[in-house]
């Protein structure tokens, strides 16, 4: 038996080899019950059962996401909690910081308010002489000069007046006359003291609380002494302050007056980028409603004290009341915070005329403030408020004991025109809802 040499393979070959094959695979072998596209079918299902049995509800999901920011929550007040006195140390440090910046900045801005309408009015009597029509100039920085100009003038005009006054009435009133009307203050009290106690002895009445009355008097006496030494005190020490933030306040005004349209037209462009055009015009209503408030308000009122205080001080010169211009400047602060006005009025007249044991003058200076009174509240302070929001009697005492907590004096003076604006934001939010539920009002 020859053996035949075998030829070697080439890679036509086994390309031809791997194509029979192929087809003796296919030829071959039997057909899947299942058949090929059942199995892809098959493996597809097997995953897509595996999903539904983790399956993903929306209100469980939500539900753990409010769990999780609870536990949070409540861990961050448990840490605060326990470290509120070195949180409250670096708020009390921060607010320090923030009231050295913004002290003198909303003094000036306040000042910049106050004096705009003079320095508006200068601005346009200077724009229509000749020199400026010409030339086509600015007359902002000269009429901001002449306004603070005419303001310092008229206050050093006002304090001369007023130290001189207050100097020749402190001359004209003798120490004999001030110790005679304390003495006989003090034997008074004391004949009304031993009288009430010889009643309640007749009615066989214990007087403990007769003694308890009168210590509780002179206790408040004595602390509202101690209290206005230790503020005059504190007032002297912090005297520097108070001059700085004056002096920057007055270079803060006079820089929002000089750039009053740029700082508008910046802070438009700020307000429209962060709110957007609907909540620039919200803004932009509610500063106006403000603007209106404040500026009908707050002027107003000053020229109501500025009246006040001319008037009252014209009339007891008149009737020859000792510090009559005293007590009417202090009438005519008093009159920024409504009802206050006539008590000081009223009770510094009483005071200064009993001192001078002088009646007949006491009796005339309380006819006369009360018609001066009348005639401002019915009159004059109806007239210089005529642009502002009418304010109910009860929403006046309200905020103005609010005010008085929060603020102190400044907090008075300004409780009654917040209240006012929050009125008008108030009203003004009635009549946006009745107007979608109602339908605009007919005429």
């Amino acid at each position: 038996m020859s053996l035949k040499e075998k030829k070697p393979r080439t890679l036509l070959d086994d390309i031809d080899a791997g194509e029979d094959q192929e087809k003796d695979l296919s030829q071959t072998d039997a057909p899947s019950p299942l058949g090929g596209s059942d199995l892809k079918e098959r493996s597809f299902g097997e995953g897509k059962r595996f999903r539904d049995r983790i399956p993903i509800n929306h209100q469980y999901t939500v539900i753990s996401f409010y769990v999780i920011v609870t536990v949070l929550l409540i861990f961050i007040l448990v840490r605060i909690g326990t470290n509120l006195d070195h949180i409250a140390l670096w708020v009390g440090t921060g607010l320090k910081f923030l009231r050295v910046i913004f002290v003198p900045l909303g003094l000036g801005y306040a000042i910049a308010y106050l004096l705009a309408p003079s320095v508006n009015f200068h601005k346009r009597q200077l724009e229509k002489m000749s020199f400026y029509q010409k030339r086509g100039k600015n007359a902002l920085g000269i009429s901001i000069a002449i306004t603070y100009i005419v303001a310092a003038l008229l206050i050093i005009l006002f304090m001369t007046f007023l130290i001189s006054a207050f100097l020749h009435e402190v001359t004209m009133v003798s120490f004999d006359t001030v110790t005679q009307f304390l003495n006989g203050m003090s034997a008074s009290l004391n004949n009304v003291y031993s009288q009430l106690q010889n009643w309640l002895t007749q009615m066989n009445i214990s007087s403990d609380a007769l003694n308890n009355v009168a210590e509780t008097i002179s206790t408040w006496v004595g602390g509202l002494a101690s209290t206005a030494g230790a503020s005059m005190s504190t007032a002297l020490t912090h005297i520097t302050g108070y001059l700085a933030n004056g002096l920057f306040a007055l270079v803060f005004s006079i820089y929002f007056l000089s750039d009053e349209a740029g700082l508008k037209r910046y802070w438009r462009k700020v307000v429209k980028a962060v709110l957007g055009r609907r909540g620039y015009k919200v803004l932009m209503t509610a500063i106006r409603d403000a603007d209106n408030v404040f500026s009908g308000y707050i002027r107003g009122q000053l020229l109501d004290a500025i009246f006040m205080a001319v008037v009252v001080s014209i009339a007891l010169l008149l009737i020859d009341v000792k510090f009559a211009v005293i007590i009417g400047l202090l009438t005519g602060i008093g009159n920024l915070i409504p009802y206050v006005g006539p008590v000081v009025g009223y009770g510094f007249t009483a005071a200064v005329c009993l001192l001078s044991q002088d009646y007949r003058k006491l009796i005339i200076a309380i006819v006369v403030l009360f018609i001066i009174q009348t005639i401002d509240g019915n009159v004059i302070n109806p007239k210089f408020l005529s642009h502002a929001i009418k304010v109910h009697p009860v929403l006046v005492i309200v905020s103005l004991l609010i005010g008085s907590a929060v603020g102190g004096f400044g907090g008075m003076i300004l409780a009654v025109p917040l209240a006012a604006l929050l009125k008008t934001w108030f009203d003004r939010g009635i009549a946006s809802l009745s107007e979608k539920r109602l339908g605009p009002e007919e005429d």
